[in-house]
């Protein structure tokens, strides 16, 4: 894969931020990232780059400069990763996990929309309840796990470069309902509805773009890594 070096990648003493740049978050958490070798072209540019707590050790593994950490850092690596980040220092015991924490520090700096990565797999509880908070501070533009993208859809989008390549169309908020219509699907999807009980699981695409048109409330187009 390419390891390029977009703008908003570190090298040494780099930072995300540029002054003309869309106002967009890149936010780390737990759970799992992508693996070594993913194509960070794939991340748009970011004005702003946080981590909660061991999302830190993604951030820095990935290349990223942190503006900005939150959490206990209970899993973190190492503190000693945190001498040179400005960061928040939460207790242990509190009424929101660092992830939560992080989305409502987001919310308070009037940045519009973020870009998730981490979260993937791993504790079960961790992802639903991360999952649930996209109702609360509204869904990322782009959600990277170990193992897929999850791409949000609001109304239209197309997609290239897919063919044969395994496609789910899933809510994006917990609580969302939405008719889609797709084009080049190998289940084509016709005022399919998406919700937390109905959703396209490994559908395929059959050309090299798809297009997806969503009415009611977002979704997410999910693409595993693996075909």
């Amino acid at each position: 894969m390419s390891t390029g070096n977009p703008m908003g990648i570190a090298g040494s003493n780099a930072t995300c931020y540029h002054a003309a740049m869309e106002q967009r978050a890149l936010v780390f958490t737990g759970g799992k990232g992508p693996l070594p070798g993913f194509d960070l072209s794939l991340i748009p540019e970011c004005s702003y780059v946080c981590a909660a707590d061991s999302g830190v050790d993604t951030a820095l593994n990935m290349g990223f400069a942190v503006d900005e950490a939150i959490g206990d850092f209970d899993s973190i690596s190492a503190l000693g990763l945190l001498d040179t980040i400005a960061h928040t220092r939460l207790p242990q015991e509190k009424d929101v996990t660092d992830t939560e924490a992080l989305l409502q520090h987001v919310a308070s700096k009037n940045i519009p929309s973020y870009i998730l990565v981490g979260g993937g797999e791993g504790r079960f509880d961790h992802l639903l309840h991360l999952y649930t908070l996209f109702a609360t501070y509204g869904p990322p533009d782009l959600w990277i796990t170990g193992c897929e993208t999850l791409h949000l859809v609001r109304q239209i989008r197309s997609f290239d470069h897919l063919h044969n390549f395994t496609v789910s169309v899933l809510p994006a908020l917990f609580n969302g309902k939405s008719t889609v219509n797709s084009k080049n699907l190998r289940w084509e999807l016709h005022d399919f509805s998406i919700s937390l009980d109905h959703q396209s699981i490994s559908n395929r695409c059959i050309a090299d773009t798809m297009d997806i048109q969503v009415t009611g409330d977002p979704v997410f187009v999910s693409i595993p890594f693996a075909r």
